[in-house]
């Protein structure tokens, strides 16, 4: 009986230590220092990257990266960073993924956007919208490269631009198409407009509670070009809060967010296959997460159309890098 005895403390000894080692945190920062080694942080230095937050804050509320004293490459300290967050898209089977990031500069915000496609052929494109303070749009930079899998087919670059002319309310369009051809026209602009892309960051870190609604309108190239009415009214309304689980290396987390449910109307819409997909008066629904706690934008989606070689409609869904 005393060597059972004997063993049952020893065990007793060894079990409460690895329960110490594992929810020891060293420097205090909010992450254990067996959940450092996962992530690679510092045990012993609770600002790995000397960015002026914590590793456990970045990791586990700010959701930037605690080995990048700037997360987004903007040339800014994530702790003075307004906007200090990545987002990621990849599509289940690997053909598109894209990164975009707001660059707080000191002529403005822009959204910074890569994207990459893989459908046989290879689309690249590197996209730079220049913002308003309230994020809608002033201007659009871009390059897109087509890379085709036919070798008879020459490859092809091209720059491609939205010039806005606030006072005149237009805006002039260059668009390289995959045709190896450049479409350029003229559009009105009305007042409180951006791209498909941008919806969500008009309303990141904007003071939200439940119930608040945004009117605005959404630009898209690919209708001008292919002779649509290429703007959307889009109705928007922070719906609810929940909570959602975040997949991370340390495990799922569970997250307060505000829920932000999207309605996309299109004026006229004539087009056969989209009144088919849609009914007669076509809506879109896109949604995004923002998380309650520090308004970060954790996760949205945006509607992508394309017309050829035929019309399709589909989702990309971005989510934060972590």
């Amino acid at each position: 009986m005393r060597f059972l005895s004997l063993v049952g403390l020893c065990l007793l000894i060894l079990a409460s230590s690895v329960h110490s080692q594992s929810t020891q945190d060293s420097d205090g920062d909010g992450l254990s220092d067996a959940q450092e080694t996962l992530i690679g942080t510092n045990p012993r230095n609770a600002d790995s990257d000397s960015d002026g937050l914590s590793d456990g804050m970045e990791y586990l509320v700010a959701f930037t990266d605690p080995l990048k004293s700037d997360s987004d490459g903007d040339g800014v300290r994530d702790k003075e960073d307004a906007h200090p967050t990545s987002l990621s898209y990849q599509d289940l089977s690997g053909v598109t993924t894209s990164v975009d990031s707001i660059w707080n500069l000191k002529a403005g915000n822009e959204v910074r956007q890569k994207t990459e496609i893989k459908v046989g052929n290879v689309i690249t494109i590197d996209w730079t919208n220049r913002m308003h303070s309230d994020f809608t749009m002033r201007e659009a930079l871009f390059k897109i490269c087509y890379d085709f899998a036919d070798p008879t087919r020459k490859d092809f670059c091209a720059e491609g631009f939205y010039k806005i002319d606030e006072s005149k309310k237009s805006a002039e369009i260059s668009l390289p198409l995959s045709s190896g051809e450049v479409f350029k026209g003229t559009t009105a602009w009305p007042g409180n407009a951006m791209s498909i892309s941008d919806w969500v960051y008009y309303l990141y870190r904007k003071p939200l509670k439940v119930g608040d609604k945004f009117e605005y309108s959404i630009f898209y190239h690919e209708f001008l070009a292919y002779d649509e009415d290429p703007f959307f009214k889009v109705s928007a309304e922070v719906t609810g809060v929940q909570k959602i689980s975040l997949d991370t290396k340390l495990g799922r987390q569970e997250i307060g967010i505000y829920v932000i449910r999207a309605v996309y109307k299109h004026r006229t819409f004539n087009d056969p296959f989209f009144k088919a997909f849609f009914g007669v008066d076509p809506t879109l629904v896109a949604q995004a997460f923002i998380s309650t706690e520090r308004n970060v934008l954790l996760r949205y989606t945006v509607p992508f159309f394309r017309f050829s070689p035929s019309k399709s409609i589909g989702f990309s869904d971005f989510i934060v890098i972590h």
